[in-house]
């Protein structure tokens, strides 16, 4: 992916990479919430075995772009902040998304989120702690534009299934 800069200045590359051991038998299922669909038509969360992996959500309602309940009123533009609403949007699916997989955001073990603008970061971690008491490795990086209009972020999520009782 492209991107208009990582979180560190200087940075030039990041690589993440997730498998699962081979030939090893593993269920796969997809996920759906109540959440809007996307446009693109993409499965919103897979879960194979014990892992889910949401795919990357934007606080959009794919009708209207960004949906109204992620907007700051433009009666009141001084109540709120734009990436607050965002954020708080879209952690609300993904926590949807996580239950519709058996799981909840107290289990997630990695996350990966895009910003358009650095400078939302601080704002964006205040409402991530709202989120998370023990915030999970995060992979934060700058990109030039998002699927739709206006959107500031977009946040994908790997976790463990709440019925998991792996210790491997």
């Amino acid at each position: 992916m492209g991107t208009s800069g990582l979180l560190v200045p200087g940075t030039l590359v990041e690589i993440d990479l997730v498998a699962h051991a081979a030939g090893k038998q593993v269920k796969r299922q997809a996920i759906r919430s109540g959440n809007p669909r996307p446009l693109a038509n993409y499965t919103e969360a897979i879960r194979v075995g014990d892992l889910v992996f949401a795919a990357g959500q934007i606080a959009s309602d794919f009708s209207t772009g960004v949906a109204p309940e992620a907007m700051v009123d433009p009666a009141f533009p001084y109540y709120g902040s734009p990436i607050k609403k965002q954020a708080r949007y879209v952690l609300a699916n993904l926590e949807r998304t996580f239950e519709a997989a058996g799981g909840s955001l107290d289990r997630v073990v990695k996350a990966q989120v895009f910003l358009t603008d650095l400078n939302d970061f601080h704002a964006f971690d205040e409402v991530w702690k709202e989120f998370f008491a023990h915030p999970p490795p995060r992979t934060t990086v700058g990109t030039s534009a998002l699927l739709v209009e206006g959107c500031r972020v977009e946040i994908d999520l790997i976790g463990i299934a709440a019925e998991s009782t792996r210790n491997d």
